[in-house]
């Protein structure tokens, strides 16, 4: 199962809109558009990084 990283009702993306923008500050409200890791310890580590939370992703 794939884990996403979710903090504050908004979901993790890490994909730059624009060149220089920090990856960590990027966020979206769609779960489909979120960064999926496959495994748990990466997520966790990334959660970290953002001060976020890591949930499973059920397909």
């Amino acid at each position: 199962m794939p884990y996403v990283v979710v903090k504050d009702g908004r979901y993790y993306s890490g994909q730059p809109l624009k060149p220089g923008v920090d990856q960590r500050l990027l966020w979206t409200p769609y779960k489909k558009e979120a960064r999926r890791y496959t495994k748990r310890a990466w997520a966790e580590k990334a959660a970290q990084r953002v001060a976020g939370t890591v949930e499973e992703v059920r397909k």
